[in-house]
C-alpha cells in the first residue's frame, strides 16, 4: 500500500508491514537556514514509528530514497515535515530486514530409566484363612534424565520502544510581565530565542490587550540572528486583524510555519499597524526593536536596530 505525507500528522500501518519505503516527490520552494536545497536532501522532516504504546527514537528523512525498518508490532508513523516538502511511503510487507533471526531450540532431555517391578507376597497356609502375604517394597525410582543443551541466543532485535512522540514547548518569555507599554505602531518587537533540537514553528504570541471593539492589524516575522543582533528575514507570518472583545490581557497567537534547527539561533518578530495595544513585560530584559516607518516589516539592515532593558512577553509555539 502506497500513501503520501505532509506536514505534521499521523498515519496507521498495515499489520505484516516488515519495512516502509520513502520516496521525496516535492522539496521545499526555498532552502532550510545553513542547508543546501534540494540536491543534498538535509533535514526533509522527522519521522517516528510506534506500536499504540511507545515510539522507536525519531529519524531524518535526509535522502530522495529511503528505506526504513518497522519492528515487530508497528501500528503508527507519527511525522513532521518541512512545509513544501511531499513524501510517498510505500508499505513492503513481509520480516522485518533489519531485525536478527530468532535463538534455536534447546534439544529434548533423555527420558529416566523405569523401576524395577516389587516381588510377589507368599501365599497363606490351607484351612484356615491364611494369612495375607505381605506387601511387595516399591521399585527404586529411576535416575533423573540430563537437562538438553541450551540453544544459541538469537541476535538483538531492533531498539525497544521509547519517549512518548513529539514533545511540544514554547521558546521566549512564556510568562506575563509585570509592566505595560503601548505599542509603537510599525515598530518590531524582538526576541531572541535559540531551539534546542530540530523542530516546527507553528506560531508565535504576545501577551497583549486593547480598547474594548478595536481591530488592530497584528502581523509576526522570524529575523536570523546576525553575531548576536536582528539579521535577515527568515519567514513573516499571515497579517491578523485581532478583535478585541473587552479590554483584558490575553495570549495572541500569530500564524506562521517554518522549520527551526537545533543550536542555531532566531529572532521571534511582532508589530501592530495601530490602535495602540498595550504588550506586557518585565525590566531587566535585553529585547531588541526597530521602526518599520509606515510599513509592515522589512529586513532588519533597513532600519536602525534599537536594544532595551525589557524582556516582553512574546513566546514562539514549537514542536520537536
Amino acid at each position: 500500500m502506497t500513501f503520501t505525507i505532509s506536514g505534521v500528522g499521523h498515519h496507521a500501518i498495515a499489520g505484516g508491514t516488515g519495512w516502509l519505503e520513502l520516496h521525496v516527490t516535492a522539496f521545499t520552494p526555498t532552502p532550510s537556514v545553513g542547508r543546501a536545497n534540494p540536491v543534498n536532501y538535509y533535514d526533509l522532516g522527522l519521522f517516528r514509528l510506534g506500536d499504540g504504546t511507545g515510539y522507536w527514537p525519531p529519524q531524518n528523512v535526509d535522502a530522495e530514497h529511503q528505506v526504513v525498518g518497522c519492528p515487530i508490532g508497528t501500528t503508527t508513523m507519527y511525522y513532521a515535515i518541512e512545509p513544501g516538502v511531499s513524501i510517498d511511503v510505500t508499505e513492503a510487507a513481509g520480516v522485518n530486514p533489519f531485525s536478527g533471526p530468532a535463538g534455536s531450540a534447546g534439544a529434548t532431555g533423555a527420558t529416566g530409566a523405569t523401576g524395577a517391578t516389587g516381588a510377589t507376597g507368599a501365599t497363606g497356609a490351607a484351612g484356615a484363612t491364611g494369612a495375607t502375604g505381605a506387601a511387595g517394597a516399591t521399585g527404586a525410582t529411576g535416575a533423573t534424565g540430563a537437562a538438553g543443551a541450551t540453544g544459541a541466543t538469537g541476535a538483538t532485535g531492533a531498539a525497544g520502544a521509547n519517549g512518548t512522540g513529539f514533545a511540544h514547548s514554547f521558546l521566549g518569555k512564556n510568562a506575563i510581565g509585570a509592566s505595560t507599554e503601548t505599542m509603537t505602531a510599525y515598530r518590531v518587537y524582538l526576541k531572541k530565542v535559540t531551539p534546542g533540537s530540530n523542530g516546527m514553528l507553528l506560531g508565535i504570541a504576545l501577551h497583549v490587550k486593547a480598547s474594548l471593539g478595536s481591530t488592530p492589524n497584528m502581523q509576526c516575522l522570524l529575523l536570523a540572528d546576525n553575531a548576536g543582533t536582528p539579521g535577515n528575514v527568515i519567514a513573516y507570518g499571515v497579517q491578523t486583524t485581532a478583535l478585541f472583545n473587552n479590554a483584558v490581557a490575553r495570549w495572541l497567537e500569530l500564524s506562521i510555519a517554518t522549520w527551526l534547527l537545533s543550536g542555531v539561533a532566531v529572532w521571534l518578530g511582532v508589530q501592530t499597524s495601530g490602535v495602540s495595544p498595550v504588550i506586557d513585560y518585565d525590566t531587566g530584559g535585553s529585547d531588541h526593536y526597530y521602526t518599520a516607518a509606515g510599513n509592515f516589516a522589512g529586513d532588519d539592515g533597513f532600519y536602525p536596530d534599537q536594544t532595551s532593558t525589557r524582556d516582553y512577553s512574546i513566546r514562539a509555539n514549537f514542536l520537536s
